[in-house]
């Protein structure tokens, strides 16, 4: 059966009897899955830049919410170490780009991976710390 003759069989559906749209959806499905499979897959591959390895983080966390409490575990075990290996790649390129030999090195490295507002915050409870140590003096 073409593509063709599929489209055919869609467009009949409505006007079939309810007893047969059942029958008709499989045998649409069906051929749909043959048509899918007989396709040169080449294009699909080269469409799918398969040098680059994929967003594993954002699928790890699409997966989760699917995930009973062990599995969940584990996911977020895989998580942890996905990006501690991530920080590890961001700190390693920080110091081979600055090339910052002084003791703050990492601070500032990690003050660069915070958000503008976790800076300020982080900021904040940084002085209210320093005024509370000077009070205790």
């Amino acid at each position: 059966m073409q593509n063709r003759q599929v489209n055919m069989l869609k467009a009949a559906m409505p006007y079939t009897a309810p007893r047969l749209r059942k029958p008709m959806q499989i045998l649409i499905q069906a051929q749909e899955l043959a048509l899918y499979m007989q396709k040169d897959e080449e294009e699909e591959i080269r469409a799918c830049n398969m040098e680059t390895v994929g967003d594993i983080e954002g699928m790890m966390e699409s997966v989760r919410e699917y995930c009973n409490e062990p599995e969940q575990e584990t996911v977020n075990m895989v998580l942890n170490f996905v990006r501690a290996q991530n920080l590890y790649r961001r700190y390693r390129n920080y110091v081979s780009t600055y090339k910052n030999n002084s003791e703050s090195g990492m601070m500032d490295f990690l003050m660069s991976q915070l958000s503008p507002e976790q800076r300020d915050m982080f900021n904040q409870m940084n002085h209210i710390n320093s005024m509370a140590s000077e009070d205790a003096v």
